[in-house]
């Protein structure tokens, strides 16, 4: 049993309590996802705080992640709103009761591939709603299907196949969402240290991470296909102070450039010049840099 105690008078203490997504229905659609956060959990019930109010006998689906004797596992349930109380201007408290008893789901079903992206197999956004992900789905079955003389690959069905199961099942999609999300932390982080990021080779470090990350991006997302200095460095794990040399020489030639809002997105000789330096990349995983000695 876990239990999180919440005063009013230190609402700020939220932003540390874990982090939710409530689905409304199983569209898919980003406007089906809310984010919330846990403020108390118990065998019977959970509360959360959202912003948006909630119809009393709402039928939902929580995802997330949750603490126990193990560390921070997934978690998913489906639940009723028992009630919905005004927190704050915009902010809402709401008593949620179990419908289907919640499940924390080990984390080999969340990550069962560890050196695949199952958005990328199917290179569709990881906002997309299901009608896309069974569309794309059934184009590259018949393109990878075995049977086809041309472009059959037996790898690359079963990817397909795989892919297309997880993120066309709710459950199995909330958790791999929430698995992912954990991984992106891990996965294109290329620095172990402040130190480590100072220095020739980290230059290029950098410059190889930043376009993997926008390769990616465009790849999977690509009427969005643009993303924030602050959100790279971010995943990079390296202060945007120590991205601006790599922005601007990648910029000066002609890889990636300015959107509309000021964010970055790759150009086609990016995208070039990354594809052709893929024996460089190791299959896009690039090992963190130890702190010098």
């Amino acid at each position: 049993m876990q239990t999180i105690a919440v005063q009013d008078e230190v609402l700020g203490i939220l932003d540390t309590l874990p982090e939710l997504t409530v689905f409304l229905d199983d569209t898919g659609s980003p406007a089906s996802r809310l984010q919330a956060r846990l403020l108390e959990r118990t065998q019977d019930s959970i509360q959360i705080q959202l912003d948006a109010a909630l119809g009393q006998n709402m039928l939902i689906r929580v995802a997330g992640e949750v603490e126990n004797s193990s560390g921070r596992t997934p978690f998913f349930g489906q639940y009723r709103v028992r009630s919905c109380r005004i927190a704050s201007l915009g902010k809402y408290y709401i008593d949620l009761i179990p419908e289907v008893v919640s499940e924390e789901i080990p984390q080999n079903i969340a990550r069962n591939n560890a050196d695949l992206d199952y958005y990328e197999v199917l290179q569709v956004s990881r906002q997309a709603d299901f009608d896309t992900i069974r569309r794309v789905f059934h184009i590259l079955a018949q393109r990878y299907h075995p049977d086809n003389l041309d472009t059959g690959s037996d790898p690359h069905f079963r990817q397909v196949v795989t892919a297309h199961s997880i993120l066309c099942d709710p459950a199995q999609r909330a958790a791999y969402d929430v698995g992912l999300a954990a991984e992106d932390k891990s996965r294109y982080k290329i620095f172990d240290s402040l130190q480590s990021t100072i220095g020739v080779q980290a230059e290029i470090r950098k410059r190889e991470g930043i376009l993997r990350i926008l390769y990616a991006k465009r790849l999977t997302d690509t009427n969005a296909a643009s993303m924030s200095a602050w959100e790279i460095g971010q995943m990079l794990a390296c202060p945007l102070e120590h991205l601006q040399f790599a922005f601007w020489i990648l910029s000066e030639k002609h890889f990636v450039q300015r959107a509309d809002n000021n964010s970055f997105m790759i150009t086609v000789r990016g995208v070039e010049a990354f594809e052709n330096e893929q024996a460089n990349f190791s299959k896009m995983q690039l090992p963190a840099l130890p702190a010098p000695a």
